[in-house]
């Protein structure tokens, strides 16, 4: 598809208003430039890439007296934090209109509307930039380079002593296993530039994308796996986790991961749920394939007056925002909250903790183990201990912090306790104990139903049954007032994460009362989680009809039988004309009867 069909005038315009926006001095045409295109519009593309672990890494390696390209598009807060720094910064962007703006919006950016392979040769930078990749950097009004050699060039452009930061689209990812888009090509109007699967000089692992950099003169740092898009990554997994199925972060990793494919995939209709995939390649050792993207940080030779980043291999941040801690025996926050953030009676956490042990597992895991198997005893056992747990947290028989909302997926249990995981908003005011152990309990039935989780209750159990049931095992019982109560807990949670409105509040609450086995997930619409839903739906449907069939044949049977203890209690009662009459009623019966099934027997003989 072209992009001049965007030449042809749109209603409504000021041609002389247009005209009267004055020039901007910081703007460079190098060649290549689009004239009638825009990658700001998330509807014609992809997002520009925005991150608080992107502005924090750059930040590393950016500074006063530091030249920095930034290649591509780009979210604007991530170009200022690094202007605001006191890097000398330069912008390359292939829009014309893009780079106009860009220019007005960040006077002190050196702006280069074009594209790479027009960039000067002879120009080096101390950091370049390439968060969003290498697919846009091309364009069609000039030279087209093919992934392997924009990576080339892009590695010309860092000096000696210079960094390049590079995040890589995986096409084997999980986001692109899962997306529903049909008709993707044709859909945007970058169908112009389509994903070559077919190149073979396109990097199409980490390893072949770490080879093609140092075959390109650069000594590669680290490499970490992006999760859960590329262009928005809030965890970044390091080396020394991936594929280390030993390691004593792994069961907090999951757990991460978890959430950040809930957030990052909410609402939006998918093939199936990434997060049972995730769950899967973690299980493999296999996270570094399946991994949306890789962000590598590789060197030019040379001294360079940045250390390179060591021991930090599990890195979690915001998508918006500055928050960003790292995971190791302890929780370290890297980049505090810009300021406090109170939202709909929640406060969110600013000093993350997380426990220290070697060992231990995640409660979640465990207890989904334990229903799969059906081991009544352990999994009474389990919920016995959190909600001993819940107890001693408790002061006058209510609980405030991070274990106020922590959910099963957010405890872990360790040889030495139970203890939470880093967890993102808290209560403002207190919250009672039982509140707290039902909408925990209760979480959990709703995700064992709505992901055809095997467990081992009837299938026709609800969300409530199940939370009753497993009360019950710890000796509690359960009021309708509890249940709606913890639902709104879990709906006021999801208000401040995801910043709802009342309707949109409303609607989620009400779908949350109304979970049956027949309920599709509420948070991520995968396309086999609903084709589940539908079958467990027909199930249940089926299984009515088969009890009110059975229902109608044992009413049958009972009648039948009614009538024969009637004939014989008036035979009994009557005298002996009329028994004699009842008795010649019978035989004509019987006799009607046989000889019917007689006649038929002949009939099918002859």
């Amino acid at each position: 598809m072209s992009d001049t069909a965007a030449l042809v005038p749109t209603q409504g315009t000021d041609y002389a208003a247009a005209l009267a926006v004055p020039p901007v001095s910081n703007l460079r045409r190098i060649g290549g430039e689009m004239f009638a295109w825009s990658d700001s519009d998330p509807s014609r593309g992809p997002d520009r890439p925005r991150s608080a672990l992107l502005r924090h890494l750059t930040g590393q390696f950016a500074g006063r007296g530091r030249s920095v390209l930034i290649a591509g598009p780009h979210a604007d807060d991530l170009v200022a934090a690094l202007v605001d720094g006191g890097a000398t910064v330069s912008w390359l962007v292939r829009s014309l209109g893009d780079a106009e703006n860009a220019a007005r919006e960040h006077p002190k950016v050196t702006v280069l509307a074009g594209v790479l392979p027009r960039l000067d040769p002879e120009q080096r930078f101390d950091l370049v930039v390439a968060a969003d990749g290498v697919e846009r950097l091309n364009s069609v009004e000039g030279e087209q380079m093919s992934a392997g050699e924009l990576l080339d060039r892009l590695a010309e452009a860092v000096r000696p002593d210079g960094v390049l930061l590079l995040t890589y689209d995986n096409h084997l990812g999980v986001h692109h296993t899962v997306r529903l888009d049909p008709g993707g090509r044709e859909a945007t109007d970058a169908a112009w530039y389509s994903i070559d699967d077919h190149d073979p000089h396109r990097p199409a692992s980490a390893e072949q994308l770490t080879d093609r950099l140092t075959a390109a003169g650069l000594v590669v740092d680290v490499t970490y796996a992006a999760f859960p898009e590329p262009s928005a990554p809030s965890v970044l997994v390091g080396p020394g986790l991936l594929g280390n199925v030993d390691s004593p972060l792994r069961p907090r990793l999951g757990t991460a991961l978890g959430q950040a494919f809930t957030a990052g995939f909410r609402g939006r209709a998918v093939l199936s749920d990434p997060r049972r995939l995730i769950n899967r390649a973690l299980r493999a050792g296999a996270e570094s394939t399946v991994a949306p993207a890789w962000l590598i940080i590789a060197r030019a030779p040379g001294v360079s007056a940045v250390p390179p980043i060591e021991g930090r291999e599990f890195l979690a941040g915001d998508v918006r925002g500055t928050f960003v801690y790292t995971v190791g025996e302890s929780t370290t926050v890297l980049e505090p909250l810009a300021e406090p953030v109170e939202r709909d009676g929640l406060r969110r956490i600013a000093e993350p903790e997380a426990p220290g042990a070697d060992t231990g597992y995640v409660l979640e895991e465990r207890l989904l183990h334990l229903c799969a198997t059906a081991d009544l005893g352990e999994l009474r056992s389990e919920l016995d201990r959190y909600e001993t747990w819940l107890q001693e947290q408790a002061t006058d028989g209510t609980l405030s912090g991070p274990v106020a909302l922590a959910g099963f997926a957010d405890v872990f249990v360790t040889p030495q306790g139970v203890t939470l995981l880093p967890t993102r908003w808290a209560p403002i005011e207190p919250v009672p104990l039982e509140t707290v152990l039902v909408r925990a309990i209760w979480e959990f039935g709703v995700q064992l139903i709505t992901s055809a989780q095997p467990h081992p209750w009837p299938i026709s159990s609800s969300a409530v049954d199940l939370t009753a049931t497993m009360l019950g095992m710890v000796g509690r019982g359960i009021a309708e007032t509890e249940i709606r109560a913890a639902v709104d807990l879990f709906v006021q949670r999801e208000a401040a994460e995801f910043e709802l409105g009342l309707a949109e509040q409303q609607a989620l609450r009400l779908r949350l009362l109304a979970v049956t086995p027949g309920t599709a997930p509420v948070d991520i619409e995968g396309f086999r989680e609903l084709s589940e839903a539908l079958w467990r739906q027909r199930y249940q449907a089926s299984h009515l009809l088969a009890l009110m069939e059975w229902t109608e044949q044992i009413i049958q049977s009972r009648d039948k039988q009614l009538s024969k203890m009637d004939r014989e209690i008036q035979f009994y009662r009557s005298k002996l004309a009329g028994k004699a009459m009842l008795m010649a009623r019978e035989a004509y019966r019987v006799v009607g009867r046989d000889g019917r099934k007689f006649l038929r027997g002949r009939r099918k003989g002859s």
